[in-house]
């Protein structure tokens, strides 16, 4: 599912009934999406009772991406048992929700920042999977011994998460732009507006505002970060990041009351 709702994300003609029957072809992730839109995330008083309800009420784009959520998070119910790896999907929520915030002081796309930030680490969502153990000791010991995650990700499974992500988006026929900016976030980007460093920023004020995947304090000041980006009004972009951390609390929160896949 997550392959064919891929498919969708770049294309801003696909027919309303094609979504739709693409999520309800899926009864779990239909009922899920159905549960979220319905929440505090969204707020509507209105009452969401169907996924072609949600597509009326909250927009074709609205529900690609919210659906798009759902299914991660359903992946990410894999290893939801693992304490230690559940930081990892914190961190990819993070990244999402500040990438959609710094999108509009760049006058980007705030639906394709949202998924570039929620897709930057699909690499790491794959190693998560195929090695919830060794990726949960990985962590447990980069917290403790703060070593260089990519290095020791070569040295465990020979390949690290940019370079699985940047294979699975080629793979996956991403565009272009979506590719580059999961193979190069952890990378210096030039200052200018585009994806890569849009998300490279995400990736790094997720952190600064404590949802790093490896739980090691920030060190970083956000206004640096901030730097990289050819925002129009820095200091206002700044001060909306600190009630942000809450939005991504709620919306973690949400997401956490999902039942785990095949329960």
């Amino acid at each position: 599912m997550v392959l064919q709702l891929l498919s969708l994300l770049d294309n801003p003609d696909v027919p309303l009934k094609r979504v739709v029957d693409l999520l309800q072809v899926d009864l779990e992730l239909s009922g899920e999406l159905v549960r979220v839109a319905n929440s505090a995330w969204y707020g509507f008083v209105q009452r969401i009772d169907s996924v072609k309800h949600a597509v009326v009420v909250l927009g074709v784009e609205n529900v690609k991406r919210l659906a798009l959520t759902v299914a991660l998070n359903q992946v990410a119910g894999k290893f939801r048992g693992y304490d230690n790896l559940r930081s990892c999907w914190d961190h990819v929520m993070a990244s999402a929700i500040i990438a959609e915030e710094l999108a509009v002081d760049l006058g980007l796309s705030k639906d394709r920042a949202y998924t570039a930030g929620l897709l930057h680490d699909i690499g790491r969502l794959a190693l998560l999977v195929s090695y919830p153990v060794e990726y949960a000791n990985l962590i447990e010991a980069a917290r403790e011994q703060h070593f260089d995650p990519l290095e020791r990700e070569r040295q465990l499974f020979d390949i690290d998460h940019c370079e699985a992500g940047r294979w699975l988006a080629e793979h996956w026929n991403l565009p272009a732009d979506f590719a580059q900016a999961i193979a190069e976030h952890h990378q210096p980007a030039a200052v200018e507006k585009s994806l890569t460093p849009l998300v490279r920023c995400a990736c790094r004020l997720a952190d600064c505002l404590g949802f790093s995947a490896w739980r090691v304090e920030a060190k970083e000041p956000v206004a640096e970060v901030l730097a990289g980006l050819p925002l129009r009004n820095r200091a206002q972009t700044e001060e909306d990041l600190g009630p942000l951390g809450e939005k991504i609390r709620e919306a973690l929160q949400i997401l956490r009351t999902a039942p785990q896949m095949g329960k």
